[in-house]
């Protein structure tokens, strides 16, 4: 069977004990895009073995590199790409068989339905899927035309911005996310907080309000989607301990955006 004419495009670090499962998932895709961020583990000779082309996230040899600016990094892959049809997953998802046919039968169409497609997405625990999870529906922008975007935007919690016009769809087969450990989960959105307000300084003090109430809103919403679920959802749950991990990132984003306020010079 010929290869899916899409490039995917994945992000590492150190990713040796989930990278093999998913370059596994998409091994039929004809161009495989790994930015590495100098890993110091296997994660290279892993994705060699897969054919994968590989290359530096950033043209320094300092081993461990850490992003800075998650855009900036994607934006090199969409350039590097061979394909129109431009696809990223992360090292530690993986895409179902199902999922990788639909794919193929869109990036192979004279005359595909959408330029862009959400991908639904399902938490994984111990193999297991999750059934009830405050961040339900799940899914994101990752397959898309690149001539009919403008590239990524955000240093952090990146997304693809596209063209004006450009026609949506939603992929019916899952990628699935295997869930980290809370403490895992907790030191990465501890990173992002403190990116996320090393991007409001000096900013106005209306951009800051506007952030704050967006994050105040967002854990609002989450709290009640927990509510529903005990009531309604059957199946599954994600734990609590990741529930919390993943959303008091909210609460004290909007914590530190108040600190940030009252100490605030307005001009």
């Amino acid at each position: 069977m010929s290869k899916i004419p899409c490039s995917v495009e994945i992000l590492t670090r150190n990713s040796e004990k989930t990278l093999g499962r998913c370059l596994e998932s998409i091994k039929d895709f004809d161009d495989i895009i790994v930015l590495d961020g100098n890993s110091t583990d296997k994660t290279r000779e892993i994705a060699a073995r897969y054919g994968a082309r590989i290359l530096k996230q950033y043209d320094i040899d300092e081993p461990n590199i850490q992003i800075k600016d998650y855009a900036e990094v994607r934006n090199k892959g969409l350039r590097l790409a061979k394909y129109d049809w431009f696809m990223f997953i992360d090292s530690d998802e993986y895409l179902s068989k199902e999922a990788a046919e639909e794919i193929r039968s869109i990036t192979e169409s004279q005359n595909p339905s959408a330029d862009a497609f959400w991908q639904p997405r399902l938490y994984v625990l111990d193999g297991k899927i999750i059934k009830c999870a405050t961040t339900y529906p799940n899914q994101q922008i990752r397959l898309f035309r690149r001539n009919g975007a403008d590239g990524f935007i955000k240093p952090v919690h990146e997304k693809i911005k596209l063209k004006e016009g450009a026609r949506m769809g939603i992929l019916k087969n899952f990628e699935y996310v295997p869930i980290d450990p809370p403490e895992v989960l907790s030191r990465r959105w501890r990173r992002y907080l403190e990116a996320e307000l090393k991007m409001v300084e000096g900013a106005s003090r209306k951009k800051i309000v506007r952030l704050m109430v967006r994050h105040l809103l967002l854990f609002s919403l989450y709290a009640m989607r927990f509510l529903r679920n005990l009531i309604f959802c059957r199946g599954l749950r994600m734990p609590l301990r990741n529930e919390w991990a993943r959303h008091s990132y909210s609460l004290r984003t909007a914590g530190r955006l108040i600190m940030l306020l009252f100490g605030y010079n307005q001009r």
